[in-house]
């Protein structure tokens, strides 16, 4: 693994004014251009936004502007999700839309 690392960071939220049930998980995973997960991570959401951040070894990543991130929150009331992938850029911000049972 190379010694300096690619570090992505950013927020998960929602536009519903919600509780978010204990037991939410919010997942992020970073994806190359041909779909392979470089990066994934999940992280317990009691609230909103939710922070993510995760490392790549930059060995990895053919082409950095080409990365894509999908993103999903998962509660006992419903999820929402990223419906496209969505581009990287760092400070990554990403506002899910409700998935319909």
């Amino acid at each position: 693994m190379s010694e300096h690392l690619l570090t992505l960071s950013g927020t998960v939220t929602i536009r519903e004014r919600i509780a978010i049930p204990p037991g939410a998980v919010a997942t992020v995973k970073v994806v190359d251009a041909q779909g392979e997960v470089l990066a994934a991570t999940a992280v317990e959401a009691t609230g909103v936004p939710v922070s993510w951040t995760v490392t790549i070894d930059p060995a990895t990543v053919a082409d950095e502007s080409r990365l894509q991130v999908w993103a999903a929150l998962r509660t006992d009331v419903g999820w929402w999700g990223t419906l496209d992938l969505a581009p990287v850029a760092r400070g990554l911000d990403i506002v899910l839309t409700r998935v319909p049972d």
